[in-house]
Formats: C-alpha cells, sequence, structure tokens
C-alpha cells in the first residue's frame, strides 16, 4: 500500500509545482511516470513508455493542424465578419452573438481560440453602455461550451480518455450538456448585469458601425504558439495578431477564395462526418478525419498551408501525454485499485461523486483544465465499477465542473477579459470574476451532480 499512496501522493505534488511554478505539466508527469516506473513499481523505460496515448497524440496533432489551416486561411475573419453583421441596429443582441460566436470558434479546435475576440467585444462596451463583465462572460461560456464540440479539445481529451479507460463515450451528451450549462449560466449573466437594460435600447448600423471605427479586429496569423501551464496561465493560447479596419460591423462580407473555400468545406466536411456517425452510432476516429482532411488540403496548397505547421498543439499534447503516461504508471502499481476500494467504501455514492467534482473544480480554478480532464477521468473509474452509477454522466459532470470554474483571473480567458475592459473598470471586473470564478467550485459540482448524475442511480 505505501507504494500506492506514494505514487498518489507524487500526483498531487505534481499540479502543486505546476500550480506554484511555471514548469510544464506534461514536463513533470513524463519525468515523474518515468521515476515511479522505474523506482517504485520496478519497470522498464519501454514498459512505462507503453502508456503514452499514441491514440490522442493522432487526434490532437489531426485537429489542430486542421484549424491551423482554417485560420491561416482566414476563414476565422469570414466567420467574424458575418456574424457581426447579424447585429443590425440591435444593442441586447451584441453580446449574444458574440457568445455564439465564441462557440462556433472555439467548437474549431480549441476553447482558447475564442480568446481573440476579448478585445473586439470590449469595444462595444463604451459606446453602447454595455457592462463589460457581460461581454467578458460571453466570450469566456461560450468558448468553454464551444471546448467540448466533439471536434475541439476538452471534447476530444475527455471522449478519447474515457474511451481508452473502458466507457463508451457519448460525444454529443458531452456537447449538449456544455452549451446547455453554459448557456444557463449566460442567461443568468445577461440577466444580471445589464441585459434587461439593453432590451430597451436600440441603435442604428451606422452608430454600431462608429463604435469599431479605427479599432483592431481578429486577423489570421501563420501560426500560434502555445503553452500547457497553469495558474495566471492556460494549457493552450492561440495568439492572434489583429489588425486595424474601418469598422467592426462591415456592410458587405468579403468573397472567400478557392484557399478559403477548400478550407471551409473541409472543417464542414469534419463537423458533419462526426455528427452523423456519432448519430448513427458508427466508429468513427475524429483524428484521423481531420488528419486526412488536412493533409488533403496540403496536397492541393502545399506552400499557403505550411505555415500552418506551427499551429499543431504540441504543448497540449505533451500535457496529456505526460500525465496520462502517468496515470498509466497509477493502474499497474494498483493505485487505482486502491481507490476502488476506498470508493466501494463510502456508502453515499452520491456524495463521493461529488466530492470527486469538488476536488476536479478547485483544482481546475487553479491549474490547466486540460491536465485535470487527463489525470481526474481515469481516477474516477474506481468509482463508476461500483455499479451505483450507469451511462456517461458522471464523467460529464467531472468535465463540466472542472471547466465552468475558468471565468477566474487566473485562468487565460478570465486575464484577457480583465485586460481588456476599460481601465477603470478592471478593479470591478476583478472582484466580480473573482467571485463568479470561485462560486463556481461549489455551485458547478451541485448543478452537475444533480442534473447528471443523481438520475443515472434509479
Amino acid at each position: 500500500m505505501a507504494i500506492q499512496i506514494a505514487a498518489l501522493a507524487i500526483l498531487a505534488l505534481i499540479f502543486i509545482i505546476g500550480t506554484w511554478k511555471p514548469i510544464h505539466l506534461g514536463l513533470l508527469s513524463l519525468t515523474a511516470a518515468f521515476g515511479v516506473g522505474f523506482f517504485l513499481a520496478g519497470e522498464t523505460f519501454k514498459e512505462t513508455m507503453s502508456g503514452f496515448p499514441v491514440g490522442i497524440l493522432v487526434l490532437l496533432v489531426g485537429v489542430t493542424y486542421l484549424f491551423a489551416i482554417a485560420r491561416e486561411a482566414g476563414v476565422v475573419d469570414w466567420i467574424i465578419h458575418r456574424a457581426l453583421r447579424l447585429i443590425r441596429g440591435k444593442v441586447a443582441l451584441i453580446p449574444l452573438v458574440f457568445f455564439a460566436l465564441a462557440v462556433l470558434l472555439a467548437s474549431m479546435g480549441s476553447p482558447l481560440t475564442c480568446v481573440a475576440l476579448t478585445p473586439v467585444a470590449m469595444i462595444f462596451v463604451a459606446r453602447h453602455k454595455i457592462d463589460p463583465v457581460l461581454m467578458g462572460l460571453a466570450v469566456t461560456l461560450g468558448g468553454t461550451a464551444g471546448g467540448f464540440a466533439p471536434t475541439s479539445l476538452y471534447g476530444l481529451i475527455t471522449n478519447r480518455i474515457a474511451a481508452e479507460s473502458g466507457i463508451e463515450p457519448n460525444p454529443l451528451m458531452l456537447f449538449a450538456a456544455g452549451i446547455a450549462f453554459n448557456t444557463v449560466l449566460m442567461a443568468f449573466a445577461f440577466l444580471v448585469f445589464g441585459g434587461r437594460k439593453l432590451l430597451k435600447d436600440t441603435g442604428t448600423d451606422d452608430e454600431l458601425a462608429s463604435a469599431g471605427h479605427g479599432i483592431p479586429a481578429p486577423s489570421p496569423t501563420p501560426g500560434s504558439e502555445s503553452g500547457a501551464v497553469s495558474g495566471t496561465r492556460a494549457s493552450t493560447l492561440e495568439r492572434t495578431t489583429v489588425t486595424a479596419t474601418d469598422s467592426l460591423i462591415p456592410t458587405t462580407t468579403p468573397k472567400l477564395n478557392i484557399f478559403q473555400k477548400v478550407s471551409l468545406i473541409s472543417l464542414a466536411c469534419l463537423v458533419t462526418l462526426v455528427v452523423v456517425l456519432s448519430a448513427l452510432n458508427l466508429p468513427t476516429d475524429v483524428g484521423v478525419l481531420a488528419l486526412g482532411l488536412a493533409v488533403l488540403v496540403s496536397i492541393l496548397f502545399p506552400s499557403r498551408t505550411k505555415p500552418a505547421l506551427r499551429g499543431i498543439d504540441w504543448s497540449t499534447i505533451l500535457l496529456v501525454g505526460g500525465i496520462v503516461t502517468y496515470v498509466g504508471v497509477l493502474e499497474r502499481v494498483g493505485a487505482m485499485e486502491l481507490l476502488g476500494h476506498a470508493a466501494a467504501s463510502v456508502n453515499q455514492p452520491l456524495l463521493a461523486a461529488f466530492v470527486i467534482c469538488l476536488v476536479g473544480a478547485f483544482i481546475s480554478a487553479f491549474a490547466s483544465t486540460t491536465g485535470i480532464l487527463g489525470a481526474l477521468i481515469p481516477l474516477s473509474l474506481p468509482l463508476m465499477a461500483t455499479g451505483n452509477f450507469v451511462g456517461y454522466g458522471l464523467i460529464v459532470a467531472l468535465a463540466l465542473s472542472a471547466s465552468l470554474v475558468d471565468t477566474t483571473p487566473f485562468s487565460t480567458a478570465g486575464a484577457t477579459a480583465v485586460a481588456s475592459a476599460p481601465e477603470e473598470e478592471r478593479p470591478r471586473m476583478t472582484k466580480i470574476y473573482m467571485r463568479w470564478g470561485f462560486s463556481m467550485i461549489i455551485i458547478a459540482p451541485i448543478l452537475t451532480v444533480t442534473t447528471l448524475v443523481l438520475p443515472t442511480m434509479f
């Protein structure tokens, strides 16, 4: 038992060090996996490496490469232009359109892709007296919701790790739950932070357009830079260069060239295939599909897609790979079995489910959400093995609990929202984001366990 407890304690230490120091959690986990495997478990390095998730590597390479091509092609800019034209003088629609836009962009590979939207969203704050908290939450919550799409980071990792752990994933259920919970929170934020007042306000298209005159708007970059970190940093950060435009509410949308059309079609094909195959309950590999489509586009446009190679999210691949490899060591030394006995000894399984979701939410408030998903989903398996829970509900509840706290100022999304707000509003926003994010540590597990776990117990 001493080895199992030591291995679990080292896992906790990994997250503490990763939160305290700017050290990559993936590197810490991978190094610890070799150390624990060799010195405590008596494994060879080859045996330890057998736990490295090659399937997840292919998954993330394929998806991030395909969507990096889309960003390089300017498809993201085109989507933003199309979405902003929907406002048409209705001021109350501004935060709602940005919420929907964040969902859409986040579903294209990474929840943090929508971070580039935050400075654009804040442009409308002063001109139309919109609460910056509302605009910031619109983008943050939308990004979290879109992140659980079958084609985005949270959804990909949750479904893949569940499948590799012997649990049948339900990608559409996970995405629907992510949309539902974040939409409810967005509706609450809309009512609390001035949305009702906006319903009485209207503006002309010219006024809305002038709000963004000469202000930076997102534009594609040759690549992205990402890092898996924690605390005030995040597991992935897509850096998007901004350039000046004459108006953020364009009267016309630029026509797509051939490269952009092919990139957009490839995205549509991926989403359609994933949704259709999932609905038909047919086996599919999102990573292989995305990689195949990306390679096809690269063959057609080799020079245009070459810069997109820098958009492959190697940092997140290392993060998830390191943590999953360490969890594999935990399984082989019997730490998971030890947790299984502990879970079986809990007289109230609902309380046990709440506690594990609470732990996930608390750690995720300070550390990498992606890393938490990679570690806690396998650790929840002993609880599933007790037979008290049916279906995918507990996994979804855990994933949502770990992500809904990402509105704290310690997360990349929260920090970007505060930094992008008018200077005089930043102290207020910091306090509100702190209260909102930390309240989610309690509220998210209560809501998710009540709605997703409790019904499966009867």
